[in-house]
This record gives C-alpha cells, structure tokens and sequence, in this order.
C-alpha cells in the first residue's frame, strides 16, 4: 500500500493534550462525566448519552438527575453505598456496576468509574469525575457462562471461537479440600493475559498466581478465600505482570461446590489495560494544568484544604508563596504569546527542581503560581522565595537571541489559628503579593497586618 498516513510518532505526540485525550476517548469508546456533588451540576460527553441511544442535546436539562432517571432502581442504592464509602476515604476510587435503560427499552450494563477530585473548605466531597465503560457484551458473555456451567467441557469448548473476540480468557479453576488448585479448563486467551499456554495450567495453577502483581497477589487471594467461605461470586480487579509489562485484569466467576469437597470456579478474566490508562489520564486532566504540567488550581484548592484541616487537628503549621510574573503582558506584546507559554513552561521545571517531594506547585492564573508548603515556617518560606526570585531573574528563558529575562514578585502567608477557611492563607499571600508590586516588584513580601490589599491592575 501507498496510501500511508503522513503523521508520524513525533507529529503525534505534539499535538496538544486536549486533542490526544480526545482521541484516547474515542478509541475506548468511554463515556465520561463530571458532578458536582453540592449542587447537583453534572457534565456528560456525548459518548455518554449514545451508549443508552441518545445525543446529549435530547438529554438537556443534564443534571445528577439524569443519570438518576436512567439508572436502574435496584442498582441505584448499592451505588449510593459505594459512594459513601469513597466519601469517607474507605476506597481510593468508586466503582460500580449498574444497569440503564437504553431508548429502545433493554437495559444496558455500564462499569461506573470515579474518583474524587476536590472537597470544599468543610471536608465535604465536591467534584468527582469518571467514566462509563459498555460492558453489556461482557454481562452478555458471563450470562453465557452461568447457562452452561452445568454441561461439560465440550460444552464450553464450543465457546473458543467466541474467547477469542475478547481481550481475555473463560476458565475453570478447581480448589481441592486439601488446598491443591488447577485449571481444568482454560482458553487460548490465557496464554495472551498470563503468557501461559492451558495444557501448562491444567495441573499447575501456581504458573497463574506467579503472575500476579506482588502487591496485589493478598488482595487476590483474601477475595478467592471469601467467595469460598461465602459461597457468592467471586469479583476482582488486580494487575498480571508478564515478561517485564504489567496489565490490568477484571476477573469474575461463580462458585460450584461439588460432592467431592472440591470448588469449580467457572469465570472469565478480561483485560482493562486501556481501560485503566484511559482513567489514569483523566486523573491527570482533571488534577493537572495543561500548559505547564503544575497542579492545577483545583487540585492546589483540595490539597490546602487538606493541609487546612491537618492543621486544625494540631498538626504543623504550612506556608503558601504566591508569585506572578512582572510587566508579563510585555513579554506576550513583544514576543508573541508561544514565547510567553514557554517561559512558563520553562518556570514550572526550574521551581520544581527546587522543591521538596511534599511541596505542591500549582499554576492558579494566567502568570500566577502558588506553592504550598506543608511543615513551614516564614523563614523556611523566605528563604525559598527569594531563592526563586533571585533563579528566575538570572535564568535566560527560551525566545530570540539572547533570551527572555524577567523577574518575579512573590507573596508570602503562614497559617493562622484564627483562620476559619482554607482560603484565608490564600487572601494574606495575595494582600503580599500585591503590596510587593505597588512597591516596585521584584521583591519577596511576607504578610503582615500593616498591609493592605492593592487593586490589581491590568499590566500585574
């Protein structure tokens, strides 16, 4: 073939995020959502409305209410306890699985996925973010399975052909009462999760279990030991590692206790490799700047609140610099506003190199950054600040011959017992901040009462 594409790896990888995300997102066919969960505001993407039949104009109005009146009732209230379970930071992330109705009257099966994002002043969960994964094909195959568990394995080697259109394996696997395991059956598709063939697990089960992740190989082996001890479904989501690569695996089987003592699993593991890189992007998205790469402010907002309520609880006291850039607008009328991105770009990896590993960099603005330094004092902070000022004013940024020079104003504010938000720290840095610039930027300010807030102006 001639016709190639003419966009290579290079092209590909500098196209912006937004634009690489988006693709991502088609490719997994994923739908996403973001919901506030103090007002009710919720954000679907259109891939969303089209996995129940809609587009999301015929949704509008959208709202917690939306997926309220599509979900299924009775999988509503096991939703409700999982999220109340991620609120009170007893799981890392929530998830479910869940039915809604599709326009055509059927009900289609979604794998729910999200993550907390931000918590408001109080500690009450604010924004979440997730995805929505079709998994009807999946229900539909596990559905399959249970039908025959009964028959022999003739039976289920008819079901090869349709193994091999899923990125995963169905299988037997059998736990004698003496604690001896095998995989009396197993797919092809065994050899492409595990890297095994089935007649090399047929009386060696342990060739599976190597594989598994170290980290994750307890939580595999407590969920095996509940499903036998209660006889209900076994469910588990843990990372395989194979030849130096790890993936991501969901697997889920029903029990069957057999006059002899033993247990038959029978059950399908499928891979959520691409699944799971999807979510960790969005984690990212939604935590992270675009330009620079920082924490963005909703990320830097949720962690000051953190650190506000550690504080409270007589844990040490924190610092915050703010900082901007001087006359940036010039940089942007002179040189254009790429040389004005890369200056900051090239900020964010200089500040970072300063910093500690518990320190948290944030771009909050257009040229403004905040830093927010957990078990700080003012002087630890001072001192750091003008480090960094006295770095950037000698740093000669990318641009035209000779580079780009400028200079920083920061800001400076500890914390205080008599503070009743998060975001009083981040009023007294800014009152500094502002007061360094009427007094001629270029300068390091650390709040103190005799301050008062300057206006700001367009040039700051």
């Amino acid at each position: 073939m001639t016709n190639r594409s003419s966009m290579d790896r290079s092209t590909y990888l500098g196209q912006d995020e937004a634009a690489r995300l988006k693709t991502i997102l088609e490719g997994t066919r994923a739908g996403t959502w973001e919901w506030n969960v103090q007002t009710g505001e919720t954000v679907f993407n259109e891939r969303w409305a089209r996995i129940i039949g809609y587009t999301l104009e015929e949704l509008q109005p959208i709202s917690i209410e939306t997926w309220l009146r599509y979900a299924h009732p009775d999988d509503l209230e096991r939703s409700e306890q999982r999220l109340q379970a991620h609120f009170r930071g007893e799981t890392d992330y929530y998830e479910c699985e869940a039915r809604m109705r599709h326009r055509d009257g059927h009900w289609v099966w979604v794998r729910d996925y999200g993550r907390l994002v931000s918590r408001t002043a109080d500690g009450d969960p604010e924004w979440m973010s997730g995805t929505h994964i079709d998994i009807s094909a999946a229900k539909q195959y596990q559905q399959q399975l249970e039908a025959v568990q009964a028959e022999q394995l003739e039976t289920i080697e008819r079901l090869e052909k349709m193994a091999a259109t899923i990125p995963g394996v169905i299988y037997q696997f059998e736990m004698q009462p003496d604690g001896f395991m095998s995989f009396p059956y197993a797919s092809a598709g065994i050899e492409r999760i595990y890297g095994v063939r089935p007649d090399q697990v047929r009386q060696d089960a342990s060739l599976v279990f190597d594989k598994i992740h170290p980290d994750d190989f307890p939580h595999v082996r407590d969920t095996i030991e509940a499903s036998r001890a209660s006889g209900e479904d076994w469910s588990c989501e843990y990372r395989v590692v194979v030849n130096g690569e790890v993936r991501w695996v969901f697997g889920q089987s029903r029990p069957e206790f057999r006059d002899n003592g033993s247990i038959l699993w029978h059950g399908a593991i499928l891979d959520i490799s691409a699944q799971k890189a999807l979510e960790e992007k969005l984690r990212q998205i939604a935590t992270t700047d675009e330009l620079t790469g920082a924490a963005n402010r909703r990320q830097f907002m949720e962690l000051l609140s953190r650190e506000y309520q550690r504080y409270r609880r007589n844990g040490p006291p924190y610092a915050v610099i703010l900082f901007d850039f001087d006359w940036f607008k010039q940089v942007n009328d002179r040189f254009g506003h790429n040389a004005g991105d890369m200056v900051l770009k090239e900020t964010t990896g200089l500040v970072q190199d300063s910093l500690r590993a518990t320190d948290t960099f944030a771009r909050i603005g257009g040229e403004e950054f905040a830093i927010l330094l957990p078990d700080s004092d003012e002087d630890s902070a001072r001192h750091l600040a003008e480090r960094l000022r006295h770095s950037l004013s000698k740093h000669s940024f990318t641009g035209p011959v000779g580079g780009i020079r400028g200079s920083i104003t920061c800001g400076i504010a500890v914390s205080c017992e008599h503070d009743n938000d998060a975001k009083n720290i981040m009023l007294r840095a800014d009152t500094a901040l502002y007061a360094g610039k009427a007094a001629g930027r270029n300068r390091v300010v650390v709040y103190d009462r005799s301050l008062t807030q300057t206006p700001r102006h367009a040039d700051d």
